[in-house]
């Protein structure tokens, strides 16, 4: 169920969404919350992306587990499951983990210049 009072959510980074295109057909992109738990817990996964209209539950379940077991684990929070699943050509999903080390740190590279980025 969307929140009510949400903000409006800014739409994804086209170079990040670019560079999770060019994982997913490496075959570097683990989509779902359960496949990238289990990924997680084999080590495999470098950074996770997590849509803003994730489900709370999800978000908190992947988080803990991210704390529990894999501090070092980066988490980005941006773009919504309709943009990024579309953006991938994939079912509606919330939760994407990045398997390969140099597209993970692109990735959070570019997010971090987004961030960072005065607003206009």
């Amino acid at each position: 169920m969307p929140k009510l009072n949400a903000a409006p959510v800014e739409p994804m980074n086209p170079k990040i969404l670019n560079l999770m295109q060019f994982a997913r057909k490496a075959g570097k992109l683990v989509a779902g919350s359960d496949a990238c738990l289990r990924a997680m817990h084999h080590k495999h996964i470098h950074l996770l992306v997590i849509a803003s209209d994730t489900a709370e539950r999800t978000r908190m379940r992947i988080e803990s587990d991210v704390k529990q077991y894999h501090s070092r684990l980066q988490i980005i929070h941006s773009g919504t499951q309709a943009e990024l699943s579309a953006a991938l050509g994939l079912p509606i999903t919330g939760v994407f983990g990045i398997s390969d080390q140099n597209f993970a740190a692109s990735i959070l590279g570019n997010w971090q210049a987004t961030v960072e980025e005065p607003c206009k």
